[in-house]
């Protein structure tokens, strides 16, 4: 009998892919439910907005730090005190919502975030030492194919849980995947040491500094990041804008469809790319879906506009849910290729913070636009900006990778920067 892809990657990844899915889930009960419903109680799409951009703001400030923690701790032991901390903030966010107190719900989604950014360098650092290696594009698939599957169910049931009982049930759920995860975390055994010689014989500082450096001597790196400014800026907030577009517009089904859609289409790119046998372009995946931005955004916009009916509904999230998939899992795989194990961490905190600067400032240009512009509008000629903008950069990219470089290469600028520490 042919073994399934989670059994050719092994027993520990495939129990980690259990926890991180049932997580997945749960976070995406709440990810749409929450900025829907301080929609409807405050009547703001500013407000809804807000909601998502406590994401981007945490990220801005804690990614740095986190991937200074990830180098320098053990990385399972991390994403365990992150998974708990989790459960102890959806707990009282739960009691929050149910009390009906909307300007707390923000310091608690603050505090989550904050959680999740200090996570998620260590989880991305600890996957290549899990899988084997040449597998790590179908373990990056995998994952975001279970946190995909969970944006198929979660927003539809999110949504659903929110009109027919209460948005307190839904975080409550939320908070029973954080336990779930950290128990699957538990019996896996310790990661990979961090290399001596980096973070424990430096200072916050240098670390910070030594990820940046690593970033800024690989060319590669270097362009991808350039070529995310610009896209995030005029698209990075288009998913947002689409979904509050069909929260204000349409049935209070709408917007749980439109996250079915998406699920769906990442779902299916996901495993697709999960059964390749060879590690693809990381460079090649973020080109294309830097070009194909703007038909996607006009088609997105054209479906999301022609008055809400589910097919189209669905198929808005469909095309948004594909591409951003697409956008987004070149520069990860590039930071976990091109980074030494004990830098990974680091590279992978640099690009992060980056991407989120831009993504707040789209999102922030997006809500004040949002008060004269219609969303749609704002989603169409982002899309086609988005690819002026940002495609010579990702070419600049491209080409950058087509030249052979090991993997270790990213670390040989570290040197003269821990030379330089005090």
């Amino acid at each position: 009998m042919r073994k399934s892809s989670a059994e050719r990657l092994g027993r520990d990844f495939t129990v980690i892919l259990t926890g991180r899915s049932l997580s997945g889930l749960g976070g995406y009960l709440q990810y749409l439910a929450v900025p829907l419903w301080i929609r409807q109680t405050t009547n703001s799409t500013t407000a809804g907005l807000l909601a998502f951009a406590m994401l981007f703001l945490t990220q801005i400030f804690f990614t740095p730090i986190a991937g200074v923690i990830a180098d320098r701790f053990d990385q399972r032991r991390v994403v365990i005190a992150a998974d708990l901390g989790g459960f102890l903030v959806a707990s009282s966010l739960a009691l929050t919502v149910g009390a009906g107190h909307v300007a707390w719900v923000y310091p608690h989604l603050i505090a989550q975030n904050i959680l999740s950014a200090l996570a998620l360098p260590a989880f991305m650092s600890l996957l290549p030492d899990v899988v084997p290696a040449g597998r790590l594009l179908a373990a990056n698939s995998l994952i975001n194919a279970s946190g995909n599957g969970a944006v198929l169910l979660g927003p539809l049931l999110g949504t659903a849980l929110l009109a027919h009982t209460s948005i307190a049930v839904v975080v409550w759920l939320n908070a029973a995947t954080f336990l779930v995860a950290a128990v699957c975390m538990l019996p896996r055994g310790s990661s990979r040491p961090p290399a001596r010689g980096t973070t424990a014989q430096t200072g916050g500082r240098t670390n910070l500094r030594q990820g940046i450096a690593a970033v800024w001597a690989d060319p590669v790196l270097r362009w991808t990041m350039a070529a995310e400014a610009p896209w995030y800026l005029c698209f990075g907030a288009a998913t947002e804008l689409v979904l509050l577009h069909f929260g204000a517009s349409h049935a209070t089904q709408a917007p749980g469809l439109f996250g079915l859609g998406a699920g769906a289409g990442c779902l299916a790119t996901t495993l697709a790319l999960a059964r390749v046998r060879r590690d693809l372009s990381a460079a090649s995946l973020f080109w294309t879906a830097v070009l194909i931005t703007a038909p996607v955004a006009v088609a997105a916009t054209w479906c999301a506009g022609t008055g809400g009916t589910t097919l189209f509904v669905v198929l808005t999230g469909v095309l948004l849910g594909v591409h951003g998939y697409l956008t987004t899992i070149g520069p990860a795989m590039q930071c976990q290729q091109r980074a030494e194990p004990g830098f990974r961490g680091r590279v992978t905190a640099v690009r992060r913070t980056w991407k989120a600067v831009w993504q707040l400032a789209g999102t922030a240009a997006a809500g004040l636009l949002a008060q004269w512009v219609a969303p749609l509008t704002i989603v169409a000629v982002g899309g086609v900006l988005a690819t002026v903008t940002a495609a010579p950069w990702a070419w600049q990219a491209l080409r950058a990778g087509v030249s052979p470089r090991s993997p270790g290469a990213v670390a040989a600028p570290l040197e003269s920067a821990r030379g330089s520490a005090r």
